[in-house]
């Protein structure tokens, strides 16, 4: 026997996939006898309704899928955007970094956490009909249309130099790589346009996997404050700056990126930027089972950042 499927429901019932969706559920508008009628079709076919879902897919410019759980931001925001999923009801599938997969799981609606400039796993979800949330900025024309969650990282990144400069910081070195993503683009925007406008000579050094290189390039032209944007800079920083002598927050001020509160029992402790990410899962999803709720299109979201200031600025003294 042929399993009954949502679309035959709607087809015996004369109405959209989307109003079959909101009857069973209890969800959207619509007048009560529609609601009525079609829970009898539903039921006369022997349509069972199954879990609710999301799916959740992560975007990577790397060729093949890698463990996303192991960086702090990620498993961060992932078990945030399951525990909003399961509130409201909805599982929640995540895919294998940089693979789409939408039409296998049958998810209701989709994330996209970190999308890439023209981010095909964007296209994938519009072209099987899946109402998508970003959970960062997409910078694609066509995914204009969908809402988003994301912090500010032009003003982020203006408080991080603004701290620095106060702490004394006259040569400050930002650690950022080559991606399309917004983030990674509007962050070393910001810090050009700080440094043209605070009169500092401008040093990006990229960022490669494992972070050493990183680095060593980042110490080689003898800053005085470091900002790394990505996860997992923190240590490799310090034991770079040990290996040229240089004393954190003393000869050196350090900033990075991460949602790891093990940054917090370093030695010295490091001041950390937090995009709040947890805070954002949580929004993404909401605002996508809003969407699937049949409330429209939901506004886009600025979250603000978060500046822990420790001992790696916090215990500098202001320098000439």
């Amino acid at each position: 026997m042929q399993k009954v499927r949502i679309i035959d429901v709607a087809a015996a019932a004369e109405v959209s996939r989307a109003t079959v969706t909101n009857a069973l559920n209890g969800t959207g508008r619509m007048s009560l006898a529609t609601r009525v009628r079609v829970r009898a079709v539903a039921a006369d076919l022997g349509y069972r309704v199954p879990v609710r879902t999301l799916a959740l897919g992560v975007a990577t410019p790397h060729a093949k899928p890698w463990d996303v759980l192991r960086v702090p931001y990620y498993a961060t925001a992932i078990n945030s955007a399951m525990a909003a999923a399961h509130r409201h009801g909805y599982g929640l599938t995540v895919l294998p970094a940089g693979t789409a997969g939408w039409e296998s799981v049958a998810a209701d609606g989709a994330i996209v956490l970190d999308p890439l400039t023209d981010d095909f796993l964007t296209e994938e979800a519009a072209r099987v009909g899946l109402p998508v949330v970003h959970l960062g900025r997409p910078d694609a024309p066509a995914a204009a249309r969908n809402c988003w969650v994301d912090n500010d990282h032009e003003v982020g990144t203006r408080v991080v130099l603004d701290h620095l400069a106060a702490l004394g910081a006259r040569r400050i070195t930002l650690i950022a790589g080559g991606g399309t993503d917004h983030y990674t683009r509007s962050s070393i925007a910001a810090y050009r346009a700080w440094c043209r406008a605070n009169d500092r000579a401008v040093h990006v050094v990229e960022w490669v996997p494992g972070g050493t290189d990183s680095a060593e390039a980042a110490l080689a032209s003898r800053p005085d404050a470091v900002y790394g944007i990505y996860e997992n800079l923190a240590l490799p920083l310090l034991e770079a700056a040990r290996r040229h002598d240089l004393r954190v927050p003393d000869d050196l001020l350090l900033v990075c990126f991460s949602e790891d509160a093990g940054y917090a029992a370093m030695d010295p402790a490091v001041t950390t930027v937090s995009h709040r990410v947890a805070t954002g899962a949580r929004l993404a999803v909401e605002a996508l089972v809003a969407a699937l709720d049949g409330q429209g299109r939901p506004p886009s979201v600025v979250v603000p950042g978060r500046l822990d200031i420790r001992a790696s600025t916090g215990g500098a003294r202001h320098r000439d």
